[in-house]
């Protein structure tokens, strides 16, 4: 950049000379902020300028310690010019400037991308954040929803050993025995997914009927009661896969019921629906519903992992979702 620069001043005061010397101008050589302008003629006699030593009269660009030199030969003898010199000062304040500008931008570009990193990893760090805050509530909602059942059973078992059996406290029994086995069922489920590979042809209404007997006692504790039409169906799917998708569907048709309510299922040889007179699913949640941990009624018990293991099972087997949700019925609709 400085011997282009120095080219091109060196160039315009060629032209000027000659363009003077054309005119019949007097010789007048303008001062140049930062340099010395020495003219020479062909016996290298000082026409202008400080005398300089040691730099070869050679068309071209020179450098020692300090300087830095541009000798042109344009002038062509014009007012008797044969050489012009252009040097530069000392350097040293230039290069400190220039160490300076370096120091600055290196600085300005390590707090930039400082802040911005500060900023990125913030923002990616977040949803690990969010997860780290929903993992950690889902181990106290887990301990505090096993513990339940657990303790009920427990007590219940010690009772027993004391008084006649009771049909009320073995239905309590069946009924916790039964949540805890959903819960392990669930969980075994999501850690164990990649296992379940024995597909094959399954009658759905059987598996249906089978997880609806499970869930019998949970509905009749909250008086709901089951309409249900079922015709015959097949579907290719391994059977812990089916028993959960339908297991979990009937679960939350029960557990997010009113008192007194009532579900009916349908089964189609390609669709099955479940509707539950419950209080609806509010239009911004339907889309988060099937999110691993997320719970639209903080109030019920569970995880939030129902659903999305529904949503896992239906994408493996490429089973539409269909939801339809307003105040007092909600229908989730399978389509094979």
């Amino acid at each position: 950049m400085k011997k282009e620069k120095m080219q091109n001043l060196a160039l315009t005061l060629s032209s000027k000379i000659i363009s003077s010397y054309m005119h019949s101008e007097p010789l007048q050589v303008e001062n140049i902020p930062g340099y010395e302008i020495t003219l020479y003629d062909e016996d290298r006699a000082l026409i202008s300028g400080f005398d300089i030593q040691n730099v070869p009269l050679k068309q071209g660009f020179y450098a020692d310690e300090g300087f830095e030199y541009f000798i042109d030969l344009s002038p062509q003898l014009h007012h008797g010019v044969k050489y012009l010199i252009l040097k530069s000062k000392k350097t040293d304040k230039e290069i400190l400037k220039l160490l300076q500008e370096i120091l600055l931008v290196a600085l300005f570009s390590v707090a930039l991308i400082a802040v911005v990193g500060y900023l990125l990893s913030k923002m990616f760090l977040k949803p690990i954040q969010n997860e780290r805050v929903k993992l950690d509530k889902f181990i106290k909602d887990s301990t505090h929803e096993l513990n339940t059942p657990i303790t009920a059973i427990l007590m219940s078992i010690e009772r027993l050993k004391k008084e006649n059996i009771d049909e009320k406290i073995l239905k309590r029994v069946d009924i916790s025995a039964k949540r805890v086995q959903k819960i392990y069922s669930d969980l075994t489920y999501l850690l164990l997914e990649s296992q379940h590979q024995n597909i094959k042809q399954l009658d759905i209404r059987k598996i249906i009927e089978n997880e609806l007997s499970l869930y019998e006692d949970l509905a009749l504790k909250k008086s709901i009661s089951i309409h249900k039409e079922l015709q015959e169906s097949t579907l290719t799917i391994d059977e812990v896969s089916a028993q959960r998708l339908f297991g979990n569907l009937i679960s939350n048709a029960i557990k997010y019921n009113k008192h007194g309510g009532e579900i009916k299922l349908k089964l189609t040889a390609d669709k099955f629906s479940i509707s539950n007179s419950g209080i609806g699913i509010a239009k911004e949640q339907q889309s988060k519903i099937f999110e691993r941990f997320y719970r639209a009624n903080e109030h019920e018990g569970g995880f939030g992992i129902g659903l999305d293991i529904v949503k896992r099972v239906c994408s493996k087997y490429k089973i539409e979702i269909e939801i339809d949700s307003k105040s007092g019925l909600t229908t989730v609709s399978l389509v094979f």
